[in-house]
């Protein structure tokens, strides 16, 4: 067996082992506890691949957090711990219905940045907690996209530009867009936020009116954010865990922190698939995403 055959069959005992490994240490635990949920990065719809993938958290992951947190009779209390500057507008509503539609205790503690997609989550709890210098708000939608043209005619490349419908190439990177159909997506996005403005109202029990006036997409510090009524209470996550136990009238309840292991093949896979891609399969991936709505 050569040197690459040795190295396979390391990686699968070792993979095996892990597995047998969390099944004999994951036991049942039947005692009450507070289950805190990290949202780290940009909230994406997709997971980010291997060690060398763009950071971000992906809906997959957190839905499944709490949809078995919403299922397990022992977790009183979740408490999402948000460090997000937003992220896509169906991820973060898909999200922030999820947490809607678990009738439990939940919290959400903003730590450096709580904007945007990451606010939207944020007020589908029943209470914010956020440090006065944390960053919250940005109550806003921004539609982006890479566009090339001029470095195009400067190298003398074409756009040979074959449709069947005439706007079907709108966000494309190979021209600019028309006044109309840059008027077209600026009325997509007033659409979108009006949305999340009617979402926020909701959520924090807020006049429209009133949301609609401070949702020009400013950020706030947690200091503002509060006069405003984005947030509830100044603190950090002990502060949310102390003000849950006294809500839930358990101060010895448990405390538990949701973590995701990456398996060892996740890890080689991320490493080979990032060090096979370069510039080229960036741009390709631009051109498939093509305009961006974010929140």
């Amino acid at each position: 067996m050569n040197k690459w055959g040795i190295f396979a069959v390391v990686i699968i005992i070792l993979y095996i082992v892990a597995g047998l490994g969390s099944k004999l240490f994951n036991v049942q635990d039947y005692e009450d506890k507070i289950l805190v949920i990290p949202i780290n990065g940009v909230i994406t719809l997709e997971k980010s691949s291997g060690i060398y993938g763009l950071g971000g958290q992906s809906t997959e992951t957190v839905l499944e957090d709490i949809k078995t947190a919403g299922k397990d009779k022992t977790v009183k209390g979740i408490i999402l711990e948000i460090n997000s500057p937003g992220g896509a507008v169906v991820a973060s509503q898909e999200i922030a219905d999820a947490v809607k539609s678990i009738n439990k205790t939940k919290y959400a503690v903003i730590r450096e940045v709580g904007a945007s997609g990451g606010y939207w989550v944020a007020s589908s709890t029943d209470k914010i907690i956020a440090s006065p210098m944390s960053i919250t708000g940005s109550i806003g939608v921004i539609g982006s996209y890479l566009e090339f043209s001029g470095l195009f005619e400067k190298y003398g490349i074409g756009y040979e530009r074959i449709v069947s419908g005439e706007k079907k190439d709108i966000g494309t990177p190979y021209r600019d867009l028309t006044p109309e159909e840059k008027t077209l997506m600026e009325n997509k996005l007033k659409i979108v936020h009006e949305y999340f403005i009617k979402q926020v109202a909701i959520n924090r029990h807020m006049e429209i009116d009133d949301v609609r006036k401070i949702a020009t997409g400013e950020f706030y510090l947690g200091s503002e954010a509060k006069e405003l009524g984005l947030i509830d209470e100044f603190g950090n996550r002990e502060t949310a865990i102390e003000l849950m136990k006294k809500e839930l009238n358990n101060t010895e309840i448990k405390v538990i922190t949701r973590e995701h292991q990456t398996s060892i093949f996740d890890l080689f896979s991320g490493v080979s698939y990032n060090m096979g891609r370069g510039i080229g399969s960036v741009l390709l991936e631009q051109e498939q995403k093509g305009l961006r709505i974010e929140v």
